[in-house]
Formats: C-alpha cells, sequence, structure tokens
C-alpha cells in the first residue's frame, strides 16, 4: 500500500511538473511570437510600446500580461495618424482551443484618429481572437462599451466585427446594437438619442501603397490600382427610421470622392414627421419629401411597411438622388491632411 502511494504521488509530480514545462514554453512562444509581430509592424510604420510584462495563467491556461500598451502611427501610415492604448491586454491561449490566440483588453482604452479629440472609453469584455496560424478572420466581440468626455453619456450594448486581410484586399463586418448618443447639454438628435442597431460590411478592393510622408501620393497609388471601397451592405434602425443600402466609393482622377449606390427607406412618413418636429427639416420641406416619396413607394410583397429605393450617385463633389442634386461634399485637400 505504501509503495502504491509512493508511485502515484510521483506520477502526479511527474505530470505536474510536465504540466508546468509545457506552460512556460508555450508563454515563452508567446512572448516571441509579440516581438516577432512588433518587428513586422514597425517595419510598416508602427510603433508598439508596453510596461511591465509578466507570465500568468498556470495551469489552466498560458498568458502573457501586458501593461500600458500603445500602439501608434504617423500620418505616412494613416491619414492624419493614428494612437490607442489600452490599460491592459492579456494574449491568452487555452488549451480547448489552442488554435485561437484571444486578445483580451482590460481597463481603460484611448483612441485617436487624425485630428480628432482623444476618446476614452472602458468596456465589459473586449476580446480578439486571432486564429492560428490564419488566414482566418480576426473575431472581434465587445459588451457593454461606455465612453468619456467628449462624447460622456455614449454607450454600446453589443460591438461585433470580424476582418481579413490579403495582398490585395482587406474585407470587413461591423455591426453595433443598443447606441445610446451622449445625453445632454450635448446636442440631441430628431430621431432620438438611442440606435437600434448599426452595420457595415464589405471590402477595400486595391493593394495598400507603402507607407509615404505625402498622403496625396498613396491615394493617387491606391486610385491607380482600381481601389475602391465597396460596400456589400449598410443596415441602420434609429428611431422610426430603417434604412439599409450598398454601394462603391472611390476616387477620381483629382483625388476627389466618387460612387453610386442604393439605399432602401422604411418608416421614412414618420421619421419626417419627427424631423420637422424637432426642428431639423422645416414642415413645409418634410410635406415635399414625403409627397415625393409616396409617389416612390412600394409595398413589399406578402405585405409590410411601404419602402423607397432610391439610386445615389457622387461626382464632382454632388451627392444626387435620381436626379435630383442633395448635397455637396467638401472638397478633399489631401496636402492639409483630415
Amino acid at each position: 500500500m505504501r509503495r502504491l502511494l509512493v508511485l502515484l504521488l510521483l506520477a502526479l509530480l511527474l505530470l505536474g511538473g510536465g504540466s508546468l514545462a509545457l506552460w512556460f514554453w508555450t508563454v515563452g512562444r508567446l512572448r516571441a511570437g509579440f516581438d516577432t509581430w512588433t518587428q513586422q509592424v514597425a517595419a510598416e510604420g508602427w510603433t508598439v510600446r508596453t510596461g511591465d510584462i509578466r507570465r500568468a495563467g498556470w495551469p489552466f491556461a498560458a498568458d502573457l500580461v501586458l501593461r500600458d500598451m500603445t500602439l501608434s502611427a504617423g500620418p505616412d501610415v494613416v491619414p492624419g495618424g493614428l494612437r490607442w492604448s489600452a490599460a491592459q491586454a492579456v494574449l491568452h491561449l487555452s488549451p480547448l482551443a489552442p488554435d485561437v490566440l484571444e486578445i483580451r483588453l482590460a481597463g481603460q482604452q484611448r483612441l485617436r484618429l487624425a485630428r480628432e479629440p482623444e476618446a476614452p472609453f472602458e468596456a465589459a469584455s473586449f476580446v480578439l481572437a486571432v486564429p492560428l496560424p490564419g488566414p482566418a478572420p480576426v473575431q472581434l466581440a465587445a459588451r457593454d462599451l461606455r465612453f468619456a468626455a467628449p462624447v460622456e453619456g455614449m454607450s454600446i450594448g453589443l460591438l461585433d466585427g470580424q476582418a481579413q486581410q490579403t495582398p490585395q484586399a482587406v474585407t470587413f463586418e461591423l455591426s453595433a446594437e443598443a447606441i445610446a448618443l451622449p445625453p445632454p447639454p450635448a446636442p440631441q438628435p430628431a430621431l432620438g438619442g438611442r440606435i437600434a442597431s448599426a452595420t457595415v460590411a464589405g471590402v477595400l478592393d486595391g493593394p495598400l501603397p507603402p507607407p509615404s510622408p505625402d498622403p496625396a501620393t498613396r491615394a493617387s497609388a491606391w486610385q491607380k490600382s482600381g481601389g475602391v471601397l465597396r460596400v456589400r451592405h449598410l443596415a441602420l434602425g434609429w428611431g422610426p427610421l430603417g434604412v439599409t443600402g450598398s454601394g462603391v466609393l472611390g476616387l477620381d482622377t483629382g483625388l476627389q470622392p466618387r460612387g453610386s449606390g442604393t439605399v432602401r427607406l422604411v418608416g421614412y412618413e414618420r421619421a419626417l414627421t419627427v424631423l420637422a418636429a424637432g426642428g431639423a427639416i422645416r414642415p413645409a420641406a418634410a410635406q415635399a419629401i414625403r409627397a415625393v416619396l409616396t409617389l416612390l413607394a412600394s409595398t413589399p410583397e406578402g405585405g409590410g411597411a411601404p419602402q423607397v429605393q432610391l439610386p445615389l450617385a457622387l461626382k464632382d463633389g454632388v451627392l444626387r438622388a435620381g436626379d435630383i442634386p442633395v448635397g455637396r461634399v467638401p472638397h478633399w485637400d489631401w496636402s492639409a491632411g483630415p
């Protein structure tokens, strides 16, 4: 009996020692992979900085904990520049899913694009799932995002997405639900302070040109290679209004935006009433728009609310719905940047 107990103890020690050795090896591979990725993105013009890096997770997982992580790029890589930071990023590998690397972000994150004010936010959970070794899409799942000033009070209940990059294109999909816009004293939109859902999916076609200190040079190279943004699906549910659509957007030879697409509107009658009551448009204009849309409306087969389908075109800075000009797009000065 004593010999059996001794053998069992030795087996447990060997098993535990083997598990610990495997954990050390896996975390070491995580650190080596992170260092390699840092070097790769540095060659593309990105800068990665972190504070303390420590190992964690044994015996149930292999984790690499990165404190105060920052990712940034100048205007030669991203028009206007970009800077993102997170209080903590955890690179997580589970033995139950060894082919998926999870990047779990915790604490406050900060994002700044071009000259826009920095947007700090936190989330109940924020996870990026990266397939190993690929090339499946990277998945995003975030819950209960809460924003601070300058959009304090804004929140997003659910945020999901995916993206995949190839040498010739970047495909993407992003959807958000339960979007609460900033409350007063921030300006209140006529359609209400809550957006039920928003979705966009598409592909950025054309090889991305190498970094350049001149944004116009990059834009011209992308335009000449046939680069376009193809929006395969766009959907928005805001108050009484439902919008779906698709389209293509690119640059003309003068590096100004041009494109075409189609939008479908549901609930436009109630939306026009709300917009007029809120002062967003004049009652007379709302009445005229309602009359035109009613003439264009159709009822889906099998019944349902009337809907309007409108062709859109953007050319020479003018946005048209059919043959009707509905607005102008400001001239884009590439030398000034965003």
